[in-house]
């Protein structure tokens, strides 16, 4: 994709570049004819017209060779400059008698292009004639060189400039392209390897603003996972932990055997079942401790962070908001993904439950010894109050959320209440356990 994103930018620039240069050069071209044909014009017409004076002024007097070689000499003998008289003598530059010079006799001054470059050609005429055919003809011949002088060196800087612009247009596609392509390729590499088992990966969002909140999906939808999985195993090992009542009153009614073969077969086959269900015991316990470290996170900016991922759609639906935060540092013991979560799960439960242009308020404060992350709507409200009960049952129904919730808050010592909110909506309010840190820092203060 970054490879195609540089051909097309390529091909674009070099489109827009011909076709704004190229009459650019053209104009170029035509401008440095037209300036040496002027100054040729402007030479062979002030010859003609010094002239045409000296033969007016002294009409006993033809204009003689002579005449016109010190006119020219006056001049400055202009290089290309000739005055070509009808029987054919040339003063100034070598010139040959051509249909063009012939028909400049009779009075029509014009330009001509030949073989090696161009002539101007200037009758003399006196005022009492309007045409003479055996009129004396100034001539002054510009050539290739001249015409073209500093049109090179111009086409050589605008094909520069040209190269330049596509260049740099090339190289911010290459840039363009790699921003765009790298964030997509590092979030398949971590799909590839969450699916390979590496189920701690997540991603740096970066990128355009579409691309980020794909990657902070991803987090997000790995980080539920996570937690799903993690409770998980805590049910195996709570189901596995059961076990163990049934297999003493197994082992209590296989001591009452009266059989000593038979009662040895079975404390036998229960003392291996019993290894059974420690060894899953062990498993999921093992795998459950590894999954749920925490760090010490601030309530407060993972609520901000959130509500404003959540901002752009209660937008669109019209739903007014709020967030009022204590001042101050509200540390709970729980990683930055699964609080995350956590948080998605409360905003998305009002989303999900509420019709649109209903409003919602997250408020984070502390109590004694806890923080507390209260979210209440304008709503209906819980038809149930119990509704999070519903999570542990196998039904599937929306309770299974706030049982996701209520599970994270009981591991940091607190837990969550269902009610009602001031305005007759629902209300979750889910309380946070102090971590130790902060438990060992206000014992000191009290002491």
């Amino acid at each position: 994709m970054r490879r195609r994103l540089a051909w097309l930018s390529f091909a674009v620039a070099s489109l827009v570049v011909v076709a704004s240069l190229f009459p650019v050069a053209i104009l170029i071209r035509n401008q440095a004819q037209n300036r040496a044909l002027a100054a040729a014009e402007r030479d062979a017409g002030s010859v003609a017209a010094a002239l045409a004076v000296a033969g007016a002024v002294a009409p006993e007097a033809s204009i003689t060779p002579e005449f016109a070689e010190t006119v020219l000499t006056a001049f400055g003998n202009p290089t290309g400059l000739s005055v070509v008289f009808p029987d054919g003598t040339v003063v100034g530059a070598p010139a040959e008698v051509t249909p063009s010079i012939e028909q400049a006799r009779l009075g029509a001054a014009f330009t001509v292009r030949i073989d090696d470059g161009a002539e101007v050609l200037v009758p003399v005429l006196l005022p009492d004639a309007a045409t003479d055919p055996e009129a004396v003809v100034v001539r002054a011949f510009v050539p290739d060189s001249e015409l073209t002088r500093g049109v090179a060196t111009a086409w050589l800087m605008l094909a520069a400039l040209g190269v330049f612009l596509i260049a740099v247009a090339v190289f911010a596609a290459d840039r363009l392209g790699r921003s765009v392509v790298r964030p997509v390729t590092e979030l398949s590499d971590a799909a590839l390897r969450w699916g390979h088992g590496e189920l701690d990966t997540r991603v740096e969002p970066g990128g355009p603003v579409e691309i980020a909140e794909v990657g902070e999906a991803f987090n997000l939808l790995a980080s539920r996972l996570d937690l799903l999985l993690a409770q998980e195993r805590e049910s195996v090992a709570d189901l596995s932990h059961r076990l163990r009542t049934p297999l003493t009153a197994l082992r209590l009614q296989a001591e009452m055997v009266s059989d000593e073969h038979e009662r040895e077969s079975l404390k036998t086959d229960i003392d291996e079942l019993e290894r059974a269900v420690n060894a899953m015991i062990a498993e999921a316990r093992s795998r459950s401790d590894a999954g749920g470290q925490a760090d010490e996170v601030d309530l407060g900016e993972v609520v901000r962070h959130r509500s404003e991922f959540w901002q752009v759609l209660a937008d669109e639906q019209g739903r007014p908001t709020s967030i009022t935060i204590d001042p101050g540092e509200h540390v709970v013991q729980v990683s930055r993904m699964e609080l995350g979560a956590l948080v998605d799960v409360l905003i998305e439960n009002v989303f999900a439950h509420t019709p649109a242009g209903v409003g919602y308020r997250l408020t984070v404060r502390h109590t004694a010894g806890a923080v507390v992350l209260t979210v209440s709507d304008d709503g209906p409200g819980f038809p149930d109050l119990g509704v999070s009960e519903r999570g542990r049952s196998s039904a599937g129904s929306t309770g299974l959320g706030l049982d996701i919730v209520e599970r994270t808050a009981a591991r940091t010592g607190g837990g969550m209440a269902i009610g009602t909110s001031r305005d007759g909506g629902g209300e979750v309010s889910v309380t946070f356990g102090l971590p130790r840190s902060q438990t060992a820092r206000s014992d000191r203060e009290r002491r």
